[in-house]
């Protein structure tokens, strides 16, 4: 089983950014699909298992996180942050944090 994690934390004042709106696309071909759906908890992060088959561990994926709606669109630039990435052992964990911020984030990977 594998396991994809986010824990997001706003800058502007050192909490963890609760209820934001994540979407994470499967991607093949220049063909998107909505790999899954959800929000941050109230700790600003976001746990998943899913099982990965052969076909998952070959696609790339992209995360998509609505910033601007969680900073109430104080950014007329930034609205959402993209990631792409790949899931290539279905029994691993994917574990992405960022810190963000309404003019620009940061992000690493973290094993």
């Amino acid at each position: 089983m594998a396991i994809f994690s986010t824990h997001l934390l706003n800058s502007i004042d050192g909490t963890h950014a609760s209820d934001v709106e994540i979407v994470i696309y499967k991607v093949n071909n220049n063909n998107k699909v909505v790999f899954l759906e959800d929000k941050t908890d109230s700790s600003g992060r976001m746990l998943k298992e899913f099982e990965l088959t052969k076909e998952d561990c070959e696609s790339d994926y992209e995360m998509i996180i609505n910033s601007g709606k969680y900073f109430r669109n104080t950014s007329e630039i930034i609205n959402s942050i993209s990631v792409k990435f790949k899931m290539k052992d279905s029994e691993k964990k994917y574990h992405i944090p960022l810190i963000i911020s309404p003019n620009g984030y940061s992000i690493w990977w973290s094993k």
